[in-house]
């Protein structure tokens, strides 16, 4: 009983600790289902190379038989027998051997490319639950002095100071960040619950480490890197293509050069079967030895089969080559959209730096006077409105952030390097 208390407790602070980016990575590539199918077809491209290999080592098959007979001999009167057979030479089975070993590169670049994206789906909700968390919190700020505002708009418009105008527009000021509070938690809880699928964890007691996030590295946003090279898809694909050509000339000279096989037999024969009646050269131990050769003069079903593997090769390679387009197009397209959004970026943390400074300079003048007698002092009112900007900045700053940061993550996973990046903060 007070083993499985400890093991509660246990379980029960780890579902409530903080988790790391790097943690959350590693638990949904335990748990993702397209990552445990990527290495699956990884063993199977494995076990089909095992197999090309295989043909050139004998088999051996045993067997045994009793039986007793009348009369002339029906059968061959096996009591024991063993059969071996292998491939010797084939045309053919070198070009199905590099087929397979291609088709193993492909496995792997899949696995790596499925890993990748696994690991941005998670790092992507990772980083937008934080920034959600962190403008969650600014607009509790902000509401409370909207709520401030409010108060002091209605003794100024009891006081015949301000117009309802004026007490309408706080209410509505606080009215929109009620809205757009509700609209973050919402998108909080459906974030929480996407990376509570993805890892596993309780979504309820999810909490994210923010220190934990590496540094993006510095990008030269004047020209675009070509990481096709380097990226997954594109390196599956064209091994995929190179696998499919190789299937193809091993078809191709199946259909017109021989292949070489040899045969080994053993037999024990029984001695209560009559052979040795009607045999004068009978003898219990039998044992043959062949090289068989197979020359097909005519063979449709395999010719037939050599143009459909010369298909599947072209559409192979035409498919490699699309993919190798499509994503150096993405490529170009993030670079555009992170030159855009860098420039955003800055105009918003301007603003919030403005924002700031202007509250700075207004509490500054509040609690010292403006410096002037023939300026005006500034109102409680002012204060307040001006928290309220410099909160929606900063929130807003944190939108700007985060897109850069989406951006980042694609050119990361387009170049291979997105797994590198998470690992580079333990």
């Amino acid at each position: 009983m007070l083993a499985g208390m400890a093991i509660w407790i246990v379980l029960g602070a780890a579902a409530c600790a903080q988790v790391s980016l790097s943690s959350a990575v590693d638990l949904a590539l335990r748990d993702s289902s397209k990552v445990r199918m990527a290495e699956a077809e990884q063993i199977r491209a494995r076990g089909v190379l095992m197999e090309t290999h295989a043909a050139y080592i004998p088999n051996l098959y045993v067997g045994a038989g009793l039986g007793y007979s009348m009369g002339f001999p029906l059968g061959t009167p096996n009591l024991f027998n063993a059969n071996s057979q292998s491939l010797v030479f084939s045309f053919s089975q070198p070009d199905y051997i590099r087929s397979a070993r291609a088709a193993l590169r492909a496995a792997i670049f899949s696995l790596q490319d499925a890993r990748q994206q696994v690991i941005l789906d998670t790092a992507t909700a990772y980083l937008e639950l934080d920034k959600t968390n962190r403008q969650i919190a600014a607009l509790n700020e902000a509401i409370n002095d909207a709520d401030q505002l409010i108060a002091i708009v209605g003794n100024r418009v009891a006081a015949g100071m301000d117009s309802r105008v004026e007490e309408t527009r706080a209410r509505l000021t606080r009215a929109q960040m009620h809205l757009q509070k509700i609209q973050l938690g919402d998108r909080a809880e459906e974030l929480r619950q996407h990376i509570s699928n993805l890892t596993g964890l309780p979504a309820n007691s999810l909490t994210l480490d923010a220190s934990s996030i590496p540094a993006f590295p510095d990008l030269d946003i004047s020209t675009p890197s070509q990481p096709t090279q380097q990226n997954p898809a594109v390196q599956a694909a064209f091994a995929t293509a190179d696998a499919r050509q190789y299937t193809a000339h091993g078809d191709d000279h199946q259909n017109y050069l021989p292949t070489f096989e040899q045969i080994a037999q053993y037999s024990l024969f029984s001695t209560f079967n009559n052979y040795q009646n009607y045999y004068t050269s009978f003898q219990q131990n039998n044992f043959g030895f062949e090289v068989q050769i197979v020359w097909p003069l005519f063979d449709p079903i395999h010719r037939a089969k050599g143009i459909e593997s010369d298909a599947d090769a072209i559409i192979a390679r035409h498919q490699a080559l699309q993919t190798k387009i499509q994503v150096s197009e993405k490529n170009l397209a993030l670079w555009h959209q992170l030159r855009e959004l860098k420039a955003k970026q800055e105009v918003a943390t301007l603003k919030q730096e403005l924002a700031k400074d202007t509250l700075d300079s207004l509490l500054t003048q509040m609690q010292n006077g403006t410096g002037s007698s023939t300026a005006p002092a500034v109102t409680p009112k002012q204060a307040e409105q001006s928290r309220i900007d410099e909160r929606t900045g900063y929130i807003d700053m944190l939108n700007a952030d985060f897109e850069v940061e989406r951006v980042q993550l694609g050119l990361l996973r387009l170049t291979g390097g997105l797994e590198d990046w998470v690992k580079s903060q333990k």
